[in-house]
């Protein structure tokens, strides 16, 4: 039973695991549409104000009075979440030309346009002056819904605004009144029935009914893309109020997207994602999101907006200038730091030209030397045959090796001309690709293993075909042509010269351990003796061929 449990407990971690990880995948993705859609920006306030533009062009052309009324309508929806200044000058040029129509009922229509701007920019006073006036019409042509949304509006904003906990309470109370209101006068198959009622549910504390209703309606029915925006932010606030800081992130993110392609400029969802991710850490993209929330608010000229990105902007700001001061800090310690590592290198190029002087100088005593030890080789000849096949060994190697470092030496004088020579010129780049190739070491160690087989052969000619008598028929190593010896068998070649340990083969070789290893494994499972004697059987591989 207790396994049982244990099973279920892991299963439903591993869920929430995958699920928490999809949706960080998720929202890292819409981040990026984020970011793509506010660089191709201007192409959406393009075609904003083409739409604007087809409006005004309409309106000029339009003979009718009455029907340049509906136009400027038209106008005042277009401007109104996107320039506050032209949307109240358009309201008042549709009360102006409504007055001279003597239509009293598009005159109080214009004037509740006038009252969603006010509002808006933060006229309250004004704004509710200018409803309580003109309460009787408004009631007399039927502008019910439209008149309970401002008031809803307004209260809303006060309440967000108000620094008194008293007045917040009470405008909190009047804002769910209106809410009443609205849905009183508004269809359940109107999308805005659905905008107030959603919050309604949240202000009740209903969350998850809330979000259930909200997701309802945000993936079942038809909504332009202001209205997707406003549904998406409301799904943010649900899921804030229940503390799901990553979907109301991601919803954040959605209706940012849907309020940038349709160029609204007065809106709260960029901002409140900002913020967000500023709490995250991401202090460069929040700061980016913040001035670009600035520059719509400042464009629509929405006050009150401003004054919220303004106060969060500072604080932005000044994480932001912090990291960009680390930034350049770091830079600096770089900078330092590639200077000391230049300095050290320019004092090794001359501790090495010293040293190759040195090293000639050596060269030329060492062959002095070299004479003189001849005699002496020619009296050491008559030792015996396995001293004499040591010491011819350690001969044949030694001059191998002299070989090699005299080889390496003129090819390091050369290297270090040519660096000199592109130093001289400022070849800088050139000198760092040179460095930079890998095919200069890969030529050496092809002319490394070359000489290394060559020397070996010259001492065990037979040296193949008898390691091949120790494996299984089917099994030889034959090397390929063109070469003298496999890797296999240059490792045990070097088991045959007393080299044992698998470190120092690698080592000299130029293989990793590992390497090393897997290959004398295989090839001692190949062997036709037991493996324990295997190493033992190649030191005994050979007869030594005397020049």
């Amino acid at each position: 039973m207790k396994l049982f449990s244990f099973v279920i407990i892991g299963i439903i971690l591993i869920h929430f695991s995958a699920y928490g990880h999809t949706l960080e995948q998720t929202t890292d993705s819409l981040i990026k549409v984020l970011d793509q859609t506010i660089r191709d920006k201007q192409k959406y306030i393009d075609k904003k104000v083409a739409s604007i533009a087809e409006l005004k062009d309409s309106l000029q052309n339009t003979p009718s009075s009455r029907k340049k009324c509906d136009i400027l309508g038209d106008l005042f929806d277009a401007y109104k979440s996107y320039q506050l200044d032209s949307a109240y000058a358009v309201a008042l040029r549709r009360a102006e030309l409504a007055r001279n129509i003597n239509n009293d009922s598009l005159v109080v229509k214009a004037k509740m346009n006038m009252v969603e701007v006010l509002a808006m920019t933060g006229m309250y006073s004004t704004s509710l002056e200018m409803l309580n006036h003109n309460r009787q019409k408004i009631k007399k042509y039927g502008f019910q819904a439209y008149y309970y949304h401002l008031y809803h509006s307004i209260y809303t904003q006060l309440t967000e605004n108000t620094l008194s906990e008293q007045h917040q309470k009470y405008y909190k109370e009047l804002t769910y009144r209106y809410k009443d209101s609205i849905l009183s006068v508004h269809s359940p198959d109107d999308i805005g029935y659905h905008l107030v009622n959603g919050p309604k549910m949240v202000m009740d504390g209903n969350y998850n009914a809330a979000l259930k209703y909200m997701l309802d309606m945000y993936n079942n029915r038809e909504m332009n893309t202001h209205q997707r925006a406003i549904t998406a932010y409301i799904i943010s606030d649900i899921y804030h109020h229940l503390g799901e800081e990553q979907l109301e992130k991601k919803y954040l993110i959605i209706s940012a997207i849907d309020d940038t392609r349709g160029a609204v400029k007065e809106y709260i969802s960029l901002r409140k994602l900002a913020t967000l991710i500023y709490k995250d850490g991401e202090i460069e993209r929040s700061y980016k999101y913040m001035m670009c929330a600035m520059e719509d608010a400042i464009f629509c000229n929405a006050r009150l907006r401003t004054l919220e990105i303004s106060q969060m902007l500072l604080i932005i700001n000044g994480s932001y200038d912090q990291e960009a001061k680390a930034a350049h800090d770091r830079l600096v310690f770089l900078v330092i730091l590639i200077s000391i590592f230049l300095l050290v290198l320019i004092v090794s190029i001359i501790y090495i030209y010293k040293q190759l002087k040195a090293l000639a100088i050596a060269r030329r005593t060492l062959k002095t030397v070299n004479e003189n030890l001849k005699q002496v080789n020619e009296d050491l000849n008559k030792l015996n045959r396995q001293l004499f096949e040591a010491s011819h060994v350690k001969e044949e190697y030694i001059g191998y090796l002299f070989n090699m470092c005299s080889a390496y030496i003129d090819k390091l004088e050369e290297f270090r001309k040519t660096a000199n020579r592109k130093l001289k010129v400022g070849q800088v780049n050139e000198l760092y690709k040179l460095t930079l190739s890998t095919s200069l070491i890969n030529d050496e160690l092809k002319e490394f293993y070359r000489n290394f087989d060559t020397v070996f052969l010259n001492l065990y000619p037979n040296f193949v075909s008898e390691f091949n008598s120790l494996l299984n028929p089917d099994e030889h190593i034959i090397p390929k042509e063109g070469e003298l010896l496999t890797p296999e068998l240059r490792i045990f070649a070097l088991v045959r010269l007393g080299i044992n340990d698998s470190v120092k083969i690698a080592g000299f070789l130029h293989y990793s351990a590992q390497t090393v290893y897997n290959y004398r494994l295989k090839v001692r499972n190949k062997a036709l003796i037991a493996k324990e004697s295997f190493p033992d059987a190649v030191r005994q591989i050979g007869q030594f061929k005397i020049k």
